[in-house]
């Protein structure tokens, strides 16, 4: 909206205006030169919405709306996009349509097929977070307002209005106009998401059946202006102040001191000083020039004679054999091998984005002081992305940081601690060659030329695409440039093929793909259409909401699995995809390297879980790896993996358990570091002792650090995953627990000693007792969807609830779970999958729900140390998985409607996932970050909907309806 066009015009613009064109002209000439150095936002289309290029304020997007089908849904659902030159046609699950056009400094909107029911149109645009920095926002015609500079709260400002505008700390930006409605200005920093987001509702009612919409776009003069387009004093301010250098020391309002250490926690071994990191560094070169080869061992960390002991085959490369009745591990010396491994022995988790929030550290350096430089990400200050890791070990000793230095240190404090090799994240230093330290390493099958990957992450990483053409060639040409090179090399140990992709859920991603887009859909409908012929046929078996007048119209549409028929036909393609990936990448491989091992995809539990993925992708590795986070190590399930796996030997490729006692979040969390210190011997001996588990990466050698990893933005873990911390001080009883394991190592796996057991009902697999788990719920990430997968759901590990946590019934090994948890200002989100061969049977209504198929939730927020029976302010909460999910609050039927519940049938016929939104409201509870609340999660079997045969228990007992005292724990984090 210009700055003239309100009701009345400036005094001195009414004095000179005349009758007619004459007024219009001279009204047009005076705004021309009012606004000589105003530049209108360039505009274009994108597959997410219209990009708004604002100059120096930025670029921005307007996203395509989600389209609101009811009260409670609150972002709506998603569209697949198509451009068609300056037109974007968005097509929803439920039939409607949008085009957007592009008209000068406009877009135009129109929409069809919009389901009576439907509330709105949502559009959203993020803004970033440096507008705190000076920057303001208008709502309509109230007077611009500054952007928060620290959080407060969710809604900022929200209001009936017809424009927004934008303004950087320079005074430039740009303004929206509207037709009016309701709209909003969001902080996602109450989500951990450095963001702030403008929310545009276009309602359906309000807007009296119309069906179109135009949004417009204008460019601002230079400086902010208030209503009457003043500049305003404060914005100019802004503006000369908004290039000052960040702030640096001394900070006297900071959480994180010079040390990148907790103001909030003290503990013993906290640095206070520079000079207590020099006496560090001089006791560490003293230590390590004491460190002698153990003569026990190999130069891989092999058991020296064991090859001849039990007639193993010395290859000059890793592989596997069988020794004393079961799977090892052989070095190239020919030597029985443990794999006792350490993730992440490289400067990567360390980092931290400190730019934009400088306030909350006691330091920063300045960006031009040489003394630092090598505590800047790849040495680039002006990235603002920095380790107080490295910063700690320049004051040790005394000059700037270099990986190989870093890096033998590192490998020889290791050794000397029992470790004998490197796992997944780690570098493959000079220095780590020349000691003779083993590593693991994953095929390059990420995005490049020649290849297509499937569009979302399935899980933590993309998927290539298998049906794509060309793409075994592509892979052909990538592994003799960076395969074949280390063919020959005795220290690489094996390749991962990728990293906790959730396989499982393809069959629901890839009939929702177009197939101008994705190979992988185009096979599905040709696969469809061979089968059914005619699409009559098709649309009888799979009965979409409405029938597709032809395959080729099949092709461009989102398909939804509504059917026991569509079920049969996408487990049929899961495993024809699956089929030709894991082969292409085999045979692939094969051609430049037959010296070492495939080592499997990293599975989480969830997809480990999954026959198909297991039975599939283990004919063509040699090793089954898992991220097994867990604290008792289950025997059955892992009995049953290697079933599928075809009696496969499996690597446990990354775990960890923390602890809060340093100020960092925890993940696998317990009480304290001796705690943590026999969590470790348990899981590695018991580990050990099974006759088909090869080895154990533990995730990883120093703890993230405290604000977050980089790469996750504000966002990021922050965890005490660490064998040492951040000022590089080891956890010494960590340390002392891993040299006695690792030392009797072989005794163990050869059955010569008995594994070490915790004697916590934790860490033995017996459910009840006086012990409690604990579950980290972290914020959840703007865009999480009640859709049945993990799509932006926060990347954390899932929480097992295995088939040894029987409380009631007979045992019944292929029944299980994992679960998740995460939260907001409104809500806490759970989700979980569950294997049962016979799903969805739950016949009863309201109390009775937990007599058959579901999950039953114990949740309470007061006093939590206090035993016996529930107290007025617990809650339990049945969820009956059938068709139809049906939820019941026992003693609170009222709050039944507010809570929202999700089944999805998994496509191989054998489980289920079953996810709710419970607002704190239901619970009575005021979420704060750092809150402990007690929790526990059963899942309840029925074979016949009506009678309930098995119980599992994640930390409780069959009686935890009268009995809160054997609940475990849930807590709350930012990250």
């Amino acid at each position: 909206m210009s700055i003239f066009a309100t009701k009345s015009a400036p005094p001195f613009l009414r004095r000179w205006c005349l009758p007619g064109t004459a007024c219009l002209f001279i009204f047009a000439f005076i705004v021309s030169i009012l606004n000589l150095n105003a530049k209108n936002p360039g505009l274009k289309l994108t597959p997410r919405g219209v990009s708004v290029d604002a100059g120096v304020a930025g670029k921005f997007l307007l996203e395509v709306p989600g389209l609101r089908l009811n009260d409670k849904d609150y972002s709506g659902e998603k569209a697949v996009v198509e451009i068609a030159g300056d037109t974007l046609v968005a097509k929803y699950p439920s039939g409607a349509e949008l085009k957007m056009a592009l008209d000068a400094q406009s877009v135009d909107i129109s929409f069809t097929g919009v389901p009576a029911t439907a509330k709105a149109l949502v559009f959203m645009t993020k803004i970033p977070i440096q507008f705190t920095g000076g920057g303001k926002y208008g709502v309509g015609k109230k007077e611009p307002a500054a952007f928060p500079e620290n959080k407060e709260k969710q809604i900022i400002a929200g209001s009936w209005a017809d424009s927004f505008t934008i303004i950087d700390p320079a005074g430039e930006g740009y303004r929206m106009e509207f037709p009016g409605d309701y709209m909003q200005l969001q902080d996602n920093r109450v989500f951990n998401w450095a963001m702030f987001v403008h929310i545009y509702s276009f309602n359906f009612d309000k807007q009296k059946g119309k069906t179109s919409l135009r949004i417009s776009f204008s460019g601002l003069d230079g400086s902010a202006t208030s209503s009457t387009g003043a500049p305003t004093p404060a914005a100019k301010k802004a503006a000369a102040t908004s290039s000052a250098a960040p702030k640096t020391t001394p900070n006297k309002n900071f959480m994180i001191d010079r040390y990148g250490q907790s103001v909030r926690k003290d503990y013993p071994g906290k640095v206070k000083s520079d000079e207590e990191l020099k006496a560090d560094g001089d006791k560490m070169i003293a230590e390590l020039a004491t460190v002698q080869a153990d003569p026990k061992l190999d130069i891989y960390g092999g058991l020296a004679g064991s090859g001849e002991q039990y007639k193993l085959k010395k290859t000059g490369f890793f592989h596997v054999e069988k020794a004393a009745g079961r799977d090892v591990l052989v070095t190239p010396e020919g030597n029985v091998y443990f794999q006792l491994a350490v993730c992440g022995i490289a400067s990567t988790d360390d980092f931290t984005t400190v730019r934009g929030r400088e306030k909350i550290y006691e330091w920063v350096p300045q960006q031009n002081d040489e003394a630092w430089v090598s505590a800047w990400r790849d040495r680039k200050p002006t990235w603002g992305i920095f380790s107080f890791y490295i910063a700690n070990w320049i004051r040790k000793f005394g000059r700037p940081f270099t990986a190989e230095e870093w890096t033998a240190q590192a490998v020889k404090r290791l050794r000397s601690w029992g470790f004998n090799s490197a796992g997944a994240f780690c570098a493959n230093t000079e220095a780590m060659k020349a000691a003779n330290f083993p590593t693991v390493a994953f095929l390059p099958l990420g995005k490049g030329e020649g290849i297509q990957l499937l569009p979302d992450r399935v899980g933590a990483a993309p998927v290539l695409d298998p049906f794509y053409p060309g793409t075994e060639e592509a892979l052909d040409k990538r592994f003799a440039k960076g395969i074949a090179a280390r063919a020959n090399d005795p220290l690489l140990i094996g390749y991962y093929l990728g990293n906790e992709q959730h396989m499982e859920l393809l069959p629901k991603l890839i009939p929702t793909y177009k197939a101008s887009n994705v190979a992988a859909k185009a096979r599905l409908v040709q696969v469809l259409q061979d089968k059914y012929k005619d699409i009559a046929k098709f649309n009888a078996a799979w009965n979409p909401a409405k029938p597709f007048a032809s395959f080729d119209e099949l092709k461009e549409q989102p398909l939804f699995i509504r059917t026991e028929a569509g079920a049969a036909d996408m487990k049929a393609f899961y495993i024809e995809y699956m089929e030709a990936y894991s082969s292409m990448v085999e045979r692939v491989f094969r051609r430049h390297d037959k010296n070492h091992m495939l080592i499997g995809s990293r599975m989480t539990p969830g997809t480990a879980n999954n026959e198909i993925a297991v039975s599939i992708s283990a004919k063509y590795t040699d090793i089954v790896s898992i991220n097994y986070y867990t604290y008792a190590i289950e025997e059955g399930f892992l009995k049953k993996v290697y079933e599928w796996s075809g009696h496969k030997p499996m690597i446990f490729s990354e775990w960890y358990y923390a602890t809060t006692d340093h100020g960092l979040n925890g993940g696998k969390e317990l009480k304290d570091q001796s705690e943590r210190a026999k969590g470790y011997r348990n899981y590695i001996e018991q580990s050990a002792a099974l006759p088909f588990v090869v080895g154990s990466q533990w995730f990883i050698y120093m703890d993230q650090s405290i604000t977050g990893r980089f790469f996750e933005g504000f966002n990021g873990e922050g965890a005490n995953t660490g064998f040492v911390d951040v000022t590089d001080r080891p956890y010494q009883e960590m340390v002392d627990a891993a040299k006695v394991t690792h030392a009797r190592i072989y005794d163990v796996m050869l059955g010569k000693e008995k594994a070490f057991a915790y004697e916590d009902v934790r860490f033995n697999g017996k459910a009840g007792g006086n012990s409690n788990k604990v579950v980290v719920v972290p914020k959840a990430l703007p865009g999480l969807k009640m859709d049945g997968t993990t799509t932006n759901w926060p990347g954390r590990p899932a929480e097992p609830l295995e088939s040894s946590r029987l409380v009631l019934g007979v045992p019944n090994p292929s029944l299980r779970g994992d679960f998740r948890l995460c939260w907001d200002e409104k809500n806490l989100y759970f989700l979980i999958q569950i294997k049962d061969p016979t799903p969805l049977m739950n016949n009863k209504k309201g109390k009775q729900l937990w007599s058959a198929d579901g999950i039953e939730l114990f949740i309470g927020g007061r006093d939590l140390t206090q035993p016996g029976n529930m107290i007025f302010s617990d809650r339990q909460i049945l969820i009956g998985a059938s068709e139809t999910p049906k939820l019941h609050v026992i003693d609170h039927e009222e709050a039944n409607k507010e809570c929202q519940s999700l089944v999805v049938k998994d496509v191989t016929g054998d489980g289920y996932v079953l996810q709710t939104v419970i607002p704190w409201t239901v619970l009575g509870i005021e979420p704060k970050s750092g809150m402990e609340l007690l929790f526990d999660v059963s899942i309840d079997n029925s074979d016949d909907g009506d009678f309930r045969k098995q119980q599992l228990a994640w930390n409780g007992t069959a009686k935890n309806s009268n009995d809160r005292a054997s609940w475990g724990r849930a807590r709350l984090v930012d990250n």
